[in-house]
């Protein structure tokens, strides 16, 4: 059993149950991780609002953010992954089942097997190194070349910290949550109509050969299509405009590196977050004894900073007046001038809240922290201030 695996128990295979508040798994963290990588990489930053944290738990941050994905995609945002969602990360089940099935992941391949998942896992390991090995044309065959690159993903994928893959030739379980790691694209053929994490990877690719110019937005738009028919045509491929096996492959060619890059993610604990500095919150209001904290995080890894806060055993907003809510404020010390103000989200039902302010840059100057109860999204001038605490 992989880390991954361990630590985010018990084991779903992803795609297979739909999910939605209180589930609690393996596919829910996946769906944390590549929410994650999503909204790092679209453009511009913070268009989806922030990273969340990887728990394996469906909680009031994952259904928010998985709200925000959707109604960024043009979804109903209902806050419950299902086909049309999952679809947005190039998993097909249900009428999105692609290369005509088994669904990628929903049973353990070996040598001889022959399937559209087996076409799937060579489109995803075809677009990175393990194309030297694969390459094309690519058929739905578990062959002895499959056996090789496979390898060789483990190797990269325990070298970046994923400890415990069996070194067998199957692929099981440990296996297909490291390919949705660390690969992203290679599920469906790409064309439009086809939006999502996929479709962003394709993007960078094409710009990093300055054939796409356009924004990482996610969707297979005419700047992208455009983008991948000159690719083609300088590949001697069909110019059609769709990125299907042949593609994939080809561009793999441009990107001989091991997964996951070239895009970081919030996994594995191997890469963590480094120089995190925690400071308490105080009680700043009368006869009230919650406690919170407020942790800066720099993180080299992904090459960002951001300010998390917390609060704990709060009571209801209501007792201080008209609220529903919490939110915390980010002031320059020495001006007093709001640097931020973000509204934090109710984890559980006993009064706890949390919330990040994440600018996009990375040094997150000197500032006052203070959480105050909030109406809707707005902190009024005159709330009166539960928590506080000081940074460098």
């Amino acid at each position: 059993m992989a880390r991954f695996e361990t630590q985010f128990p018990p084991y779903h295979p992803f795609g297979s149950r739909t999910l939605r508040s209180g589930n609690q798994g393996t596919d829910v963290a996946l769906v944390q991780v590549l929410y994650n990588t999503l909204v790092d990489t679209i453009t511009p930053v913070g268009v989806m609002g922030g990273s969340i944290p990887v728990t394996g738990r469906f909680d009031t941050p994952t259904v928010n953010a998985v709200k925000r994905m959707q109604s960024y995609f043009g979804l109903v945002n209902d806050g419950i992954v299902g086909p049309d969602t999952y679809w947005l990360w190039g998993q097909g089940i249900g009428r999105h089942t692609t290369y005509g099935g088994p669904v990628f992941g929903s049973r353990m391949l070996a040598l001889g097997d022959r399937g559209g998942d087996v076409t799937i896992l060579k489109n995803r390991l075809n677009l990175f190194r393990y194309v030297t090995v694969l390459g094309t044309p690519v058929t739905d065959r578990f062959d002895t070349a499959v056996s090789a690159a496979l390898k060789l993903f483990r190797d990269d994928a325990t070298a970046n910290g994923d400890t415990g893959i069996r070194a067998d030739p199957h692929v099981g379980f440990a296996v297909y949550d490291a390919l949705w790691l660390y690969t992203f694209a290679g599920g469906r053929a790409l064309l439009p109509g086809r939006n999502g994490l996929d479709v962003a990877f394709i993007q960078r690719l094409l710009s990093r050969l300055d054939f796409y110019t356009g924004p990482t937005n996610g969707f297979y738009d005419a700047a992208t299509i455009q983008a991948v028919r000159e690719f083609q045509r300088s590949r001697g491929l069909t110019v059609d405009g769709v990125a299907g096996p042949d593609t994939f492959a080809a561009l793999g060619q441009t990107n001989l590196v091991a997964a996951p890059r070239p895009f970081p993610v919030g996994w594995p604990p191997g890469a963590p977050a480094v120089d995190i500095v925690s400071v308490p919150l105080q009680t700043a209001t009368e006869d009230l004894h919650p406690y919170g904290s407020a942790a800066h995080v720099r993180n080299l890894l992904e090459g960002f900073e951001s300010l998390n806060v917390t609060g704990n055993a709060l009571p209801d907003p209501g007792q201080f007046g008209d609220y529903n809510g919490y939110g915390f404020r980010y002031t320059d010390p020495q001006t007093g001038k709001v640097i931020a103000e973000i509204p934090l989200i109710a984890v559980n039902t006993v009064g706890d809240w949390s919330g990040s302010y994440s600018p996009g840059v990375k040094t997150i100057p000197p500032g006052v922290v203070s959480v105050l109860p909030r109406k809707e999204s707005v902190i009024p001038p005159a709330a009166p201030v539960i928590l506080t605490g000081q940074f460098r």
